[in-house]
């Protein structure tokens, strides 16, 4: 995908407020599907009561998650791009180092995102014209692909933040850099900027 997206800008803010819900949505389903397992499961192997319909929930998690992403994931790479070119200005120390490997963490992700939705886009191609939504045959292959994309989808959960961390950063780096510069600005010389009197 084109990376064009600049820092700071109306593009920008729109496409953090977009991740910004889907962290607090993310959230909400993690918390329902964590408050369910425990309930249907056994507390001491784990094992859900019934596997049957503890798998058809867990399926309700990866789709309702990857819904929650939708439109970060057109932007995704855009907005770890930025990241990047932030971090790249930015003084290295220890809090720069991770936000930096959750970037990285964040890359990888995305792509593995991108791969696994080209993967779908392959299966669905080849399915027979039989194979409608709504059937076993388009159902199954689909609910895999969603199992295979939840955990990339909780990278985003988990990383997520740094963006905005990273961002804020470098908005008062900037805010700094301007502030020092206005600051060591030569003041116009008085009588140099005054008009010869004839």
């Amino acid at each position: 995908m084109p990376l064009s997206l600049e820092t700071a800008s109306p593009a920008h803010r729109l496409y953090l407020s977009q991740l910004a819900l889907y962290l607090r949505h993310s959230r909400q389903i993690l918390a329902a599907w964590d408050a369910y397992s425990d309930k249907h499961s056994d507390p001491e192997t784990f094992q859900p009561h019934d596997e049957d319909t503890y798998g058809l929930r867990q399926q309700q998690r990866d789709c309702d998650t990857l819904s929650a992403f939708g439109r970060v994931y057109y932007h995704a790479d855009e907005l770890v791009h930025v990241a990047e070119q932030q971090l790249a200005q930015l003084p290295v120390t220890a809090l720069t180092r991770r936000y930096a490997w959750q970037v990285r963490e964040l890359h990888e992700a995305t792509q593995r995102l991108y791969a696994v939705h080209a993967e779908w886009r392959a299966v669905r191609a080849a399915l027979p014209e039989s194979a409608k939504p709504g059937t076993t045959a388009y159902e199954e292959p689909l609910a895999e692909s969603y199992a295979e994309a939840w955990s990339y989808l909780d990278q985003w959960a988990i990383h997520g933040q740094a963006l905005f961390a990273v961002n804020a950063l470098a908005q008062r780096q900037s805010t700094a850099s301007a502030s020092a510069l206005s600051a060591t600005a030569p003041v116009p010389n008085a009588a140099a900027s005054s008009t010869v009197q004839r």
